[in-house]
């Protein structure tokens, strides 16, 4: 049982003695502090008292009901989560709340099992939080509880300690350059080098002498021997990024160096060994390049060895609170700031919005609005922007054909990628849709949605 699960305090409040009991053995057993409530006035009395983490509550309860339990926390304590227990005549105001801030909802009857799970989730997203809180802030880490996430954890421990070459894929801003560094951090060479190389950044000539380095006099204004990024991630990882815009000459020269790990430098003789480990990044589909005849097929294969692939941000906004708690606690500290509380409703906005710039405008955008935020807290009025503000007006295409079945055609296609972000949660899809669980049953059996579209 981990120390910190120990450390995590969840207040159950709950009229009904027998389930109130059955969810306090239960959660104890799983190794976290319960302590509990017969109603929602001795609730609010010892969450006022006491610090928790986590209120869980029925919303149905004599002298204070959930609800106003739950809109209590919410001003006394932005940090604690909510999850409200409902029986199904309340399930709207349930979702109303989750609106609100409140975490999740379970609906009676239920089953301790569900429960766990819930709680569970819950924890996971804290835990990290105080991983995020104690990791010294020069230290990058691969934040996330999204699937996709975990998927690409789990990767990464089976690779880092291999040799095979790896090409990392994904939009620019997901975080190409740290799924690498992460990957080397935890190999047994972390100790050793990483060099980081931008292949989009330099012209032919001048990324031709980066990599291979040069011998002095190699050519004009070559005043010194230049050691180049081959030759200084020897024994570690070199990484290079933005590998699709290496021109056709020197991806051949790249293939031979991967081939036998020797090289020499612009304007020299001798053969040079270097035994690195490489990482290559696009956000290019390369596939196509080849197909194209811009990119070599054999490079192609010698780096596509091991593939690794980062969605966007839009695919996975269940990670964004995470990386919120984790960009502030950078930026405070760049501009000398308190780190400010964020409501609930900034987070929904937060989470609403497209970021075509993936994480790194999730960042300038958090950046830009500690400068000009007066107290240490994130409100609504910051946040004007919406997905069309950054669309033109003649950017919008209206498809030909039968309105209804577009229409129709829309509303499989979100049901799907709503159930494939949640991982086929049902319930999770029917908040993401803002729509009713059932309501998402009745639309899944309508369009014919099956399992294998979504998992």
């Amino acid at each position: 049982m981990s120390d910190l699960k120990k450390k995590y305090r969840i207040l159950a409040v709950e009229d009904n003695q027998s389930m109130r009991e059955g969810i306090v053995t239960s959660l104890k057993k799983e190794g976290y502090f319960v302590d509990s409530a017969v109603d929602g006035k001795e609730g609010l009395d010892k969450f006022e008292s006491s610090l928790f983490h986590l209120v869980i509550t029925d919303i149905k309860m004599p002298k204070i009901d959930g609800i106003e339990l739950f809109k209590t926390i919410q001003k006394q304590n932005l940090a604690t989560d909510v999850i409200l227990i409902t029986a199904y005549a309340t399930v709207d105001i349930a979702v109303d709340s989750m609106k609100h801030g409140a975490e999740d909802f379970i609906t009676k009857p239920f089953s301790i099992a569900e429960l766990r799970k819930k709680v569970a989730a819950v924890y996971e997203r804290w835990a990290l939080k105080q991983e995020i809180k104690a990791a010294p802030i020069e230290v990058p880490l691969l934040i996330g509880i999204s699937e996709s996430i975990k998927k690409i954890k789990a990767q990464i421990s089976k690779v880092a300690n291999i040799d095979s070459s790896i090409l990392i894929t994904g939009e620019s801003g997901t975080g190409k350059e740290l799924v690498a560094y992460t990957i080397h951090n935890e190999s047994f060479g972390k100790d050793r080098p990483f060099i980081a190389v931008n292949c989009g950044a330099l012209n032919e000539n001048l990324l031709e002498s980066e990599l291979f380095g040069h011998e002095k006099g190699a050519f004009t204004g070559a005043m010194k021997v230049h050691i180049g990024k081959f030759e200084q991630s020897d024994n570690g990882t070199l990484f290079l990024d933005e590998i699709g815009e290496m021109s056709p000459a020197l991806q051949v020269k790249l293939l031979r160096v991967l081939q036998n790990k020797r090289f020499q430098r612009v304007g020299g003789e001798k053969y040079i060994k270097s035994d690195f480990r490489l990482i290559a990044a696009t956000n290019k589909d390369l596939k196509q390049t080849v197909k194209e005849k811009f990119f070599r097929s054999d490079l192609f294969y010698r780096l596509n060895v091991i593939p690794i692939h980062i969605p966007p941000l839009r695919n996975r906004k269940e990670d964004i609170p995470l990386l919120l708690d984790f960009i502030l606690k950078i930026k405070s500290k760049k501009l000398n700031r308190n780190i400010p509380q964020v409501t609930a409703s900034v987070i929904r906005k937060l989470q609403a919005y497209s970021w075509p710039g993936n994480i790194r405008e999730l960042e300038n955008f958090i950046e830009r609005a500690l400068v000009f935020i007066d107290e240490d807290v994130f409100t609504d009025s910051l946040f004007t922007f919406t997905d069309i503000d950054n669309i033109k007006e003649d950017s919008f295409q209206i498809p030909d054909g039968d309105l209804i079945q577009t229409l129709s055609k829309m509303e499989r296609e979100m049901i799907i990628n709503a159930l494939h972000e949640t991982n086929g949660v049902k319930q999770r899809a029917a908040k993401k849709l803002n729509i009713k669980t059932s309501t998402l049953y009745y639309k899944m059996e309508k369009y014919d949605v099956r399992e294998e579209e979504y998992l």
